[in-house]
This record gives C-alpha cells, structure tokens and sequence, in this order.
C-alpha cells in the first residue's frame, strides 16, 4: 500500500442531529423541536444580539406522517442499530425525516444529502 492511500481519511456525511420529539400515548411524534436548517437562514449574514448567540429554536406540530419503517441491523457489531424511522409533514409544510434510536430512546433528524 503507498503513502498516499494510507492518509486517506473518511469522514461521515449527512450525521443524524440529536433532537427533541413530544410523543404520543403510542410513541408517535405530535411536535418536534428542530434546529435551523441552512436553507431556513437570511441570505445576508446578520449580527446577534448579544443576548441571543444561537437563533431560538421553535417546535413544530406534526401535521402528518407520510411514511413509517423500521431499521435492524448490525447485529452482530457492539453497537447494533435499531431505529424507528418517520417521514413527517410540519405545521409550516416542511418534510423531513426523524427517527427513534429503540436502544437509548433518543430523537434524531435524518438530515437529507
């Protein structure tokens, strides 16, 4: 193997981003808290207000649920995956997909690439 081929590094895309859901009685998501998206932003840049650092953070009711599967795999690994994937519809129309880790009970949002 050359020198070249041995610094090759990987880095991971499109990471699952922690965060928080409001279930139901039958642990479907009825509101999500999301951060702000890239394409939520100004196209100018603008300056926080020194009491405010990070823009606030809105929860959002889920209108709908487009779509529901379930992920096992890796099994054999230390870490298994066993996620609880919804597709879902906002209150402001938006789509995006979130899933439920089944092994620490945590919320993520599948952001798309």
């Amino acid at each position: 193997m050359n020198q070249s081929a041995q610094s090759v590094q990987f880095r991971s895309l499109n990471l699952p981003v922690p965060i928080d859901v409001v279930e139901n009685n039958s642990e479907r998501p009825i509101s999500v808290t999301l951060p702000p998206a890239s394409s939520d932003r100004p196209t100018r840049p603008r300056r926080l207000s020194q009491e405010s650092q990070t823009p606030a953070l809105t929860s959002l009711a889920v209108t709908a649920i487009n779509d529901l599967w379930q992920v096992d795999d890796e099994w054999w690994r230390e870490r298994p995956i066993s996620r609880r994937y919804y597709q879902i519809t906002t209150q402001n129309d938006r789509r995006v997909t979130i899933f439920k880790d089944q092994l620490n009970a945590q919320w993520y949002w599948q952001k798309g690439g």
